[in-house]
């Protein structure tokens, strides 16, 4: 049943009178006893107002304890309370004399912003003594300068910050010309704390869900692997993951861009980001715009019709408008509360959908109310490689040249690629080619994706555009020179 919250304010409950103890006292004793009365006057009324004036006492002493002591008490059951963490980004300060100088911790930059028609300022401090050292005239001109991090000073959700986006400088006293936002920034968001109530609700839920077998998508992991060991090989929960039709496609992995212009005409809408962007056609991205106009036009979410690097379009019927510059994010792969996905393989094939149903109503059985738990095979993507590899002379170049295939081959597998991994990452395809025997270094290799299931490629690694995704490759998507390393 849920818990009953009513007498608490925040994280405290109304202290009890001792009139109202006595009165409730009585009505207890009428349950028991009916044709109970209790007369003014007589003995057992003195003990009935004594223990309602000493349980009073109790009660006021109870609650006068920190609020802290509840939250202790709970994290030494493995709860802990989400506490507010600030936002971060680089940033690079330049000085207004060529001897450079020192910016101490403390320094505050701050920026405006516009949300629900109201002008906010946002605070950010360094956190660590910036040494920005002096300029030689015969070299530079430029005034000195040098790149740090800035904490924001309130914790919680901030608007977003674009690359070189100027900030103001409010501590005095300094010999600082301008500051502004690196590219890319590097920006990260905080965390908003947890109010009371959802603190008191998160934790009872986590004391409630003690008694389950199966409460985090880890245990799920290890569950799987360890009870279907003829059927699954493997296993990855996701938290916060839902996968529907028609709605927003959680299964894709989160990304967050900011937005820099949007625009409506004959009814096509276009967003501009501000930088390249990792959707794609049917992705259903959330906006958010904060300038107020703007934002009830193309808040919410919008299935992606067309792309280009920092542009993407979708239908949204209304009036035209202009191009206009915004504070606002694009959201895909937004979290779902409530739900689980679990990304299962079996033994080199797909499970089957009566396999996939029975172990489903077992994990349902053994996990937490209210959770909604699914189950799919995991998407199998292939990519090309290509590069060009220098051998050593002392081995037989055909048997390194088989051993090269058969290792990506078996490595960037279902059975095999770390299910962990969001992305085929360049650099460890190279390490993973040069530690085999026989081969010098890796001269050049290069990465492409073939069909899809895959985000736009905008580096040398490959992302993957769902969770739950698995690389399987053959021999045909190799493509490798091979050289003898010659000396000198």
């Amino acid at each position: 049943m849920p818990a009953d919250f009513s007498e608490y304010v925040n994280l405290k409950i109304f202290d009890k009178e001792p009139g109202d103890i006595y009165r409730d006292a009585i009505e207890i004793a009428r349950l028991a006893l009916p044709e109970f009365n209790l007369r003014t006057g007589t003995p057992e009324d003195a003990m009935f107002q004594a223990m309602a004036y000493i349980s009073s006492l109790n009660i006021a002493a109870i609650n006068r304890l920190p609020d802290r002591l509840m939250a202790g008490i709970v994290s030494l059951l493995g709860y802990s309370r989400q506490e507010a963490v600030p936002a971060v980004v680089d940033a690079t300060i330049t000085l207004n004399t060529y001897d450079g100088g020192t910016v101490p911790p403390g320094t505050v930059f701050s920026y405006e912003t516009t949300f629900e028609d109201e002008v906010i300022e946002i605070a950010f401090q360094t956190v660590e003594p910036l040494i920005i050292d002096e300029v030689d005239l015969d070299i530079s001109q430029d005034f000195p300068s040098a790149s740090t991090t800035l904490i924001c000073i309130q914790g919680g959700v901030v608007p977003p910050l674009t690359n070189n986006y100027p900030l103001k400088t409010v501590s005095s006293g300094l010999p600082i010309q301008s500051c502004a936002t690196n590219t890319p920034n590097n920006f990260l968001n905080g965390l908003n704390a947890d109010s009371d109530e959802q603190y008191l609700s998160k934790a009872t839920t986590y004391l409630r869900s003690l008694t389950t077998a199966l409460t985090k998508s880890s245990q799920l992991d290890a569950y799987l692997l360890t009870n279907f060991p003829d059927v699954i090989s493997r296993a990855k929960a996701y938290d916060l993951t839902k996968n529907g039709i028609n709605e927003t496609k959680n299964i894709t992995v989160n990304r967050e861009m900011g937005v820099k212009k949007v625009f409506l005409n004959n009814n096509f809408a276009t967003v501009e980001t501000a930088e390249n962007h990792l959707y794609v056609v049917g992705d259903v991205v959330e906006l958010q715009v904060f300038n107020n106009a703007a934002s009830a036009i193309f808040n919410g979410p919008h299935s992606i019709i067309a792309t280009g690097d920092t542009t993407f379009s979708f239908n949204r019927t209304g009036a035209n408008t202009a191009s206009t510059t915004v504070t606002a994010s694009a959201f895909a792969g937004v979290p779902a509360t409530g739900f689980v996905t679990v990304f299962a393989y079996g033994l080199n094939d797909f499970l089957t959908s009566i396999q996939k149903s029975q172990i489903l109503n077992d994990i349902r059985a053994k996990s937490i109310a209210g959770l909604t738990l699914t189950i799919l095979d995991p998407t199998l993507v292939t990519f090309d490689i290509e590069g060009k590899i220098i051998l050593d002379k002392a081995y037989n170049d055909a048997e390194v040249k088989l051993s090269v295939q058969n290792t990506l081959i078996d490595y960037l597998s279902p059975n095999n690629y770390p299910f962990n991994f969001d992305r085929i990452r360049q650099n460890q395809i190279i390490s993973l080619i040069a530690s085999i025997p026989g081969v010098v270094y890796v001269d050049d290799l290069s990465l492409s994706p073939q069909g899809t299931g895959w985000l736009p490629q905008h580096g040398n690694d490959l992302l993957f555009l769902k969770k739950g995704s698995l690389p399987i490759i053959a021999a045909e998507n190799l493509d490798f020179t091979f050289e003898i390393f010659e000396e000198g």
